[in-house]
Order: structure tokens, then sequence, then C-alpha cells
């Protein structure tokens, strides 16, 4: 593990509604930004410190969901240092403390799932609302820098107003995980499907994926290891490559250096190796049918992930495409005005038999109005954005 480069105060500018959907008061956000200046240091105005101190309140008074998010966000955005590490097992503790009064049921499974021929650990949280009959299983991942416990509030609501089983897992590279992140750690995820679904006795799989996660969910619907999937977001190299790991803003490529074990920040081979390794399109995934049906959702200002990222999984006769104008990174502006209208369309596809659940998620996705758009309503300015983006490339030494 490595520390890199990256500015505080422009870190609170993009992640402080994150960090708020995540349970964080807007108070104590608000507080901690005045107060930090270091991101790596141990003093008085270092991020760990800072965010330490509020989580240790919010566990000195008993709010153990509250405490959980602060020692998340102190923990943020990798555990590069001694004390992220110490802030990341006090998550887990403030957690386990959190869920005991849940108004689902609420399981914490450790299971060794195949992975390269042997097996690893993978720690999953499920959620299951009481009396739902279900026998559909959705599996929801983050990316480099959002794990379980983050998605927590997210699987809980999800859970309550659709009755499906929800997992939260770590994506590989990440949390709890005990494996790096890799161009195959599909295989990592379907497997841990397979298994939670035999579990949770269920006999379909969906994935919802948002940021990486939305990678995978794109690779297993593209595959047909899932019976649908929800990509938010997600890098897929539609031209061939992945995202320039090395000209993504506030430090991602550090945290996506720590997720892949690399020893230090990627070098240029580190970052063409990935952007090749990790796209679909080399893979040859989107030149072929979707096995399984596919809804990408992304913002139309998302600095990380290309829009052609997202336009290009239109092409597929399975794959249906929203987009979220005005918006940034899987268009976390609106997302929550977007997610149930997804979940109704995840729903539909799950049960296609079903004209309930095909009603209901035809009048949610009426309901979003101009909220989303098609790619067909955006390509004049992605066509202009892909034409200056070539000039930049061509012009760079």
């Amino acid at each position: 593990m490595f520390t890199f480069p990256v500015h505080p105060a422009e870190l609170f500018t993009e992640r402080a509604r994150q960090f708020q959907s995540w349970g964080v008061s807007p108070s104590v956000i608000s507080r901690v930004r005045d107060r930090i200046d270091d991101m790596w240091g141990h003093g008085r105005t270092g991020w760990v410190p800072v965010w330490a101190e509020e989580a240790r309140r919010a566990e000195s008074e008993q709010d153990w969901a509250h405490a959980a998010a602060c020692w998340g966000a102190a923990r943020f955005p990798c555990l590069a240092t001694a004390d992220r590490r110490e802030a990341y097992a006090r998550q887990l503790e403030c957690f386990g403390h959190a869920s005991t009064g849940l108004p689902v049921t609420f399981r914490r499974y450790a299971l060794d799932v195949p992975y390269r021929q042997r097996s690893t650990r993978v720690t999953a949280h499920v959620y299951r609302r009481p009396r739902a009959v279900s026998d559909q299983l959705l599996l929801l991942c983050g990316g480099v820098d959002t794990w379980k416990v983050e998605l927590h509030r997210m699987a809980l609501l999800i859970s309550l107003i659709s009755g499906l089983t929800v997992a939260a897992v770590d994506m590989p590279g990440t949390g709890e995980s005990r494996v790096p992140l890799a161009a195959d750690s599909d295989l990592l995820l379907a497997a841990t499907a397979r298994q939670l679904a035999d579990r949770t006795r269920c006999s379909k799989t969906a994935l919802l994926g948002l940021s990486f996660g939305g990678h995978w969910a794109a690779k297993l619907a593209l595959t047909g290891r899932v019976d649908a999937a929800v990509d938010f977001g997600g890098p897929i190299g539609a031209n061939g490559t992945a995202v320039d790991v090395l000209g993504l803003p506030n430090g991602m490529a550090g945290v996506i250096g720590n997720a892949l074990d690399l020893p230090a920040l990627p070098d240029r081979a580190d970052a063409d190796r990935f952007s090749l390794e990790f796209s679909l399109r080399r893979q040859g995934l989107l030149s072929s049918t979707s096995a399984s049906p596919l809804l990408a959702i992304n913002g139309t200002g998302d600095p990380y992930v290309p829009l052609r990222d997202t336009i290009a999984l239109a092409d597929r006769p399975a794959a249906e495409v929203w987009l979220v104008p005005g918006t940034g990174h899987c268009g976390q502006e609106r997302l929550p005005r977007v997610l149930p209208p997804a979940i109704g369309w995840l729903l539909a596809e799950l049960s296609p038999r079903s004209v309930r659940r095909q009603l209901i998620s035809r009048a949610l996705r009426a309901s979003l109005g101009e909220t989303v758009t098609g790619p067909r309503h955006v390509a004049g300015e992605h066509e202009r954005t892909e034409a200056t983006g070539a000039r930049m490339l061509t012009a760079r030494p």
C-alpha cells in the first residue's frame, strides 16, 4: 500500500455529497472540512484524526450507524496507512452494533469462494425483508473507494421497497477482500453470486454495480452469468481501451493503484496495461449480443468515465441506456430520483411474466420525465467531445 498526492479541499468539493449519502450528517461534514488540511498526516489537522474525533463522539452517544459512517470517511479513500486500517476495523465493529436493530433480517456471511484454482474469503452483508417471498438475489457492489458498509443505506432501501434479497459485497482489491483487483475479478463476483443464491435459496441473480462495480455489472450481463444487471457509471473501455488512469482527478490513480496492489503510483506502462486489460471491447464482449438484460446509467458530465462507455451499450439488443443530464459520476446528484425506477426496471426484467411488475416499471420510468434521456439526445455533444479528445490525444507528446 502507498500514499499519493491528493488535496483534501478538492476531495471535499467532490465527495461531500457522497459522504452524506453514507449517513454522515451535514454538520459534521462542514466541521471536519474546516479543520482538515493534511490527507495523510497524523497531526491535529490530519484526515484520520479529525474524522476519528467525530466517530468517537458518535460512539460515546451509542449512535452506531453515524459512528460507522464517520469511521468509513476516516479510512477513505483506501487503506494505505496504519491509522486507516485501524479506522476500517472500527467501522466494521460499529456497523456490527448498528445492524442489530434493522427493520430487515440482516446476516453477515463469510464465504470461501473458488478463484484461480484456490478459494478466497468473501464477506457479504445480506438484507432480507421480513416475510418476503422473493427468490431473487441482488448483488450490490461499489467501486474502488465505496465499499459494502457505505452501501448499507442503499441495500436497506432496496430490500424494503422491492422485497429482493440484497447482498452487499466489496469489489476485489477493496474492503475485506483478500485478492487484488484484476481483469478477471468477474469470476470471483459470479461465483459469489452463485454461492449466495444457494445459501439464500434464490433461483435468480442480478448485479447492481456503482462506479467500477458497474464494469462488473456490464460484464456479467454481457456474458449471461446473472439474469439482469444495472450499471451505474461503469468504465467498460468502449473504444478498445479503458480510462486513462493517469488522467483521472483527485488522486484516483493512487486509489486504483492500491486496489491493483501496485507498490507505487501507476506509471505509464501500468496505466496502459490496465487500460487494455479492462476493456470489454478488447475482450470481444461489445461485438456480441447481450446474454442478459442490462440497464446502463450515468451522468453526462462524468469526470471519470467517458460518455462513450455508457452510450456504446445502447447498441446491444438486450441493453437500455439512461443518461442523466447535468450530473457527474453515476449521476450521483440525481441518484435518489433515478434509483427507484432502476429497481423497477430490474424487477420487471427478473419477472417478465409479471404484469404488475411490468406496469410498475413503466410508470416509474415515465415519472422520470426529463430527468433522464436517451443517447440520441446527446449524440451531437458526445461527438464533439470525442473529437476534442481525439485532438488532445493526437497532440500528446
